[in-house]
């Protein structure tokens, strides 16, 4: 039999307030259509939902402990599935692939300004390493891609070479005449290069202090005023503190960044999300 979503309402509510008259306010029905809702549900069930003794406080059962979980579980994935019927009526949605460094500091620009130009248009951000990203954009995954150049390709809307910057944590001190901390992701495929080049060319000592396989763990590193990394000038946010040469530090190269575009699709939103991104990196 399946399960009615009147009678799972008056259930959860009645968990909540131990009360069927208050229930049935809340409901705006009567209390014996509460009664009859929770009497289904127990026939269902095949166990007592609520204790109801004469002279005593109403309370969930074990079991009805245990079956209000499934009850919310069920009317919230119901409101859920509504909810995305209806707004796909309305909204079109756009699929963007970028890195995690850039989508905690330069997208939050570039998405609001987006949202006031299209305000129904849904974006869907996926975060991965930019060789994964490309890779899932070859495969039709998403509609732009926003991350490190991944070369000269179909869709390709513009590469622009940003500067790179030395960057720690707001209160990171150490001694350029030492060994220079760092911090830089697990697998090496990173910035480092950069770094360890610019540094042995000035002919300073440096050591990895701390890895992360994670960007934001990565970051997180460095926001603890644990180490020193490399990453593009536009995305060292505050609290992160762009360090120079004033520092003791040499100066470090640039590295490309672009945005690809799906061929094949003709769409306002799209193309507008595009030039929010070249906008944006060209501001940085």
């Amino acid at each position: 039999m399946p399960l009615d979503l009147k009678e799972l309402e008056s259930f959860v509510i009645s968990a909540e307030t131990l009360n069927f008259s208050e229930t049935a306010k809340r409901r705006n029905t009567v209390q014996s259509a509460v009664s009859s809702h929770i009497l289904k549900l127990e026939e269902l069930v095949g166990q007592r939902l609520f204790d109801r003794k004469r002279g005593q406080s109403m309370r969930l059962t074990a079991e009805g402990e245990a079956f209000v979980i499934y009850a919310r579980r069920i009317l919230n994935l119901t409101d859920e599935a509504i909810d995305s019927i209806r707004q796909s009526r309305v909204q079109s949605v756009i699929r963007l692939g970028t890195t995690s460094t850039l989508a905690v500091s330069v997208l939050s620009g570039v998405l609001e300004d987006f949202a006031l130009q299209f305000p129904k248009v849904r974006v869907e951000v996926s975060c991965d390493r930019s060789a994964a990203t490309i890779r899932r954009f070859d495969n039709g995954d998403f509609d732009l891609a926003f991350i490190t150049d991944q070369g000269k390709r179909p869709g390709r809307l513009f590469v622009e070479n940003v500067g790179l910057a030395w960057v720690s944590g707001p209160r990171f001190s150490f001694d350029p005449a030492k060994s220079v901390p760092l911090a830089f992701l697990t697998d090496g495929r990173d910035l480092r290069r950069f770094a360890m080049n610019a540094l042995d060319n000035a002919g300073q000592e440096s050591h990895i202090a701390h890895t992360s396989p994670d960007p934001i763990g990565l970051r997180a590193l460095v926001i603890a005023n644990l180490a020193l990394t490399v990453m593009p000038r536009i995305a060292a946010m505050a609290p992160l503190k762009v360090r120079s040469e004033s520092d003791g530090l040499p100066s470090l190269g640039r590295l490309p960044i672009s945005a690809y575009q799906r061929v094949g699709i003709s769409r306002k939103d799209v193309e507008a999300l595009g030039r929010a991104l070249l906008s944006h990196t060209l501001k940085s």
